[in-house]
């Protein structure tokens, strides 16, 4: 599976022309922090600088980076892409026969999009949940 999952990793990357990779931690589980991986060296060169410059530069980085370890070395990013990308097909599929709610948008990874009744909203907004708006 490992190397299936770089071979995939290799053909949406920097053989499709990728430059720059941003790898969400936040999304593979992890409190903060992000790694960014350039395929392009010459763009890398001055990144540090740059993000010093945008006060982007955090102290102690040695410990966001140290979970990074964990999740690459032992195959982790990827058990939690896939269970995620799970999460959606069954949240999808559990929704796919409620009256009036349909999907928007194909579910093609981790990510659910539904059109939903305002009655349906109104319902879940008294439970607590808030309505996000793309607008």
């Amino acid at each position: 599976a490992r190397d299936e999952a770089n071979t995939n990793l290799k053909e949406l990357t920097w053989k499709a022309g990728a430059d720059v990779l941003c790898f969400g931690g936040t999304k593979n589980g992890m409190a903060v922090g992000e790694a960014m991986l350039f395929f392009n060296r010459q763009l890398a060169e001055d990144f540090g600088y740059r993000c010093k410059q945008a006060g982007q530069l955090a102290s102690k980085k040695r410990f966001l980076s140290a979970p990074w370890v964990g999740l690459l070395e032992g195959g982790a990013w990827l058990r939690h892409g896939n269970h995620a990308n799970r999460c959606a097909q069954l949240l999808a599929s559990l929704v796919s026969d409620l009256p009036g709610v349909e999907l928007m948008f194909p579910v093609e990874a981790n990510g659910v999009f539904l059109q939903m009744p305002e009655h349906a909203i109104e319902a879940l907004r008294g439970k607590g949940w808030r309505r996000i708006s793309a607008a």
